[in-house]
């Protein structure tokens, strides 16, 4: 087992570096879509501000060229800049239009907010320092929260003939002293809430393709560490599986050795011994003597027959098998026996149990050892369970006992070759049994069972599948 727990190491340092190497990967996609995310933004800010920089130039210019075509039909009074102005303002695009003398008075105005006498304030809410260049007549463009704002000389009289024609000279003269001199000062306040509006919404498109792409690379990347994963599971699985197959072959060798040079000498020993003791009563002391050596010597050739059955494997012969017959057949030889004399004995069958590919000698061969086990743990008091069921495409087979339970901490160690709980126990049965579950495709584990005590489970893959 602890060769197990060491062979995991190397897949989790491989884990551990597939993990940061995602995480990288991941972190890389999300600064290049932040970047390009950013840039976009930055092109779309100034082509909103190119957009609304525009309008209001155009606002002005119409503005004064209808000053321009009134004058020139007669039409310069003051309080037609007034009418000029209201008609050009646009309250769903624009938030103030006004026309300031050059000594910073309002000559006319159309805007958003009016003061309590109902007068408009083209002004406010601008901050202080640009009110004081607008007043001041300095040319002004500057993007604020949600308006552009853009102040710059307004002069309709530009390319004109004072004197020429009646009605044109009496206009410009008009103009002029309305205004306190020639040239005056136009300012405009366009709305930006339309096109932040689509700025968010754009902002909301890429940060949606951001998370798609996102999404889409995490899953990639996911699915790609999980590949490598599954590989590197497989990778360890076959090393694991060459030092094994090194290490059986290695002892396969030194077990042949020891059957070779113990068995026979066993053999002469217990002939021996059974030789010299028929000439006792059988209730004599030597007979008994005799007896335990005898005994001593078979335990010592089952030590010897199950190395042989560890180290050198036979590859089952699978047939169609009725797991009921079988689980029901190897209950019914044990019951006899005197292990089970005392011990509750319940076997639970599904009745739509199907048949299993296996060799039957070997199942009944790991199923006569897990009864033996269990029985030998309850020493005639308890309660057996056998059940057997199908799960998806295997078939569950648990041995449940109500004896003392698995010992340490680790139930998995009992598969190791020669643990064993039992005083006299060669600690390689519950070995070989896991090698014949595992040569048929299937698993088992140990675990607590629900009657208090241990829990034995087999799954085997059902008849032309494999788990």
């Amino acid at each position: 087992m602890s060769t197990a727990r060491r062979s995991t190491r190397p897949l989790q340092g491989n884990t551990a570096w597939t993990w940061l190497i995602f995480a990288g990967v991941l972190l890389v996609i999300l600064g290049v879509l932040a970047i390009t995310t950013i840039q976009r933004l930055e092109r779309h800010e100034q082509i909103m501000r190119q957009a609304l920089l525009q309008q209001a130039r155009f606002r002005l210019m119409s503005l004064e060229s209808s000053t321009r075509a009134g004058m020139r039909m007669g039409m310069g009074r003051p309080d037609l800049l007034q009418a000029l102005v209201e008609e050009s303002f646009d309250p769903k695009q624009m938030r103030a239009l006004a026309v300031f003398g050059p000594d910073g008075r309002l000559l006319a105005a159309a805007a958003s907010w009016h003061d309590a006498e109902g007068r408009p304030q083209p002004l406010a809410w601008l901050p202080e320092d640009l009110q004081k260049e607008i007043l001041a007549g300095k040319p002004v463009q500057r993007m604020l929260n949600e308006e552009m704002v853009v102040g710059r000389p307004f002069d309709p009289l530009r390319g004109s003939w004072p004197g020429r024609g009646g009605g044109w000279g009496h206009a410009w003269q008009d103009m002029c002293r309305a205004w306190g001199g020639r040239k005056a000062y136009g300012l405009v306040r366009i709305s930006a809430r339309e096109m932040l509006a689509a700025r968010r919404q754009a902002v909301r498109g890429a940060l949606m393709l951001g998370a798609l792409i996102f999404l889409g690379a995490g899953a990639a990347a996911w699915a790609l560490w999980a590949v490598a994963r599954r590989r590197s599971q497989e990778l360890e699985r076959l090393r694991r599986q060459v030092a094994e197959s090194q290490h059986l072959a290695a002892l396969g060798r030194l077990a042949g050795l020891v059957a070779h040079e113990v068995r026979n000498p066993l053999s002469a020993l217990k002939g021996l011994v059974q030789y010299l003791a028929k000439d006792y009563p059988p209730d004599s002391p030597k007979a008994e003597y005799a007896q335990a050596a005898v005994e001593e010597v078979d335990r010592l050739e089952r030590v010897v027959s199950g190395l042989l059955d560890y180290t050198r494997p036979r590859q089952p012969r699978r047939l169609p098998l009725d797991l009921g017959e079988l689980l029901g057949s190897t209950l019914a030889f044990m019951r006899d026996d005197p292990r089970s004399r005392g011990v509750e004995i319940k076997l639970d069958l599904d009745p739509e149990l199907p048949q299993v590919l296996a060799d039957p000698d070997q199942l009944r061969q790991v199923l006569l050892n897990l009864v033996v086990n269990a029985l030998e743990a309850l020493d005639g008091r308890g309660r057996l369970e056998i059940s057997a069921r199908r799960d998806g495409g295997k078939v569950v087979i648990q041995v449940d006992d109500s004896g003392p339970g698995l010992p340490g901490d680790d139930p998995e160690q009992v598969f190791d070759p020669f643990f064993s709980a039992k005083e006299r126990g060669t600690g390689l049965g519950l070995a070989i049994a896991r090698r014949i579950i595992e040569a048929h495709q299937g698993g088992i584990s140990a675990g607590t069972s629900p009657l208090g005590g241990a829990r034995f489970t087999i799954e085997l893959p059902l008849q032309g599948e494999r788990s």
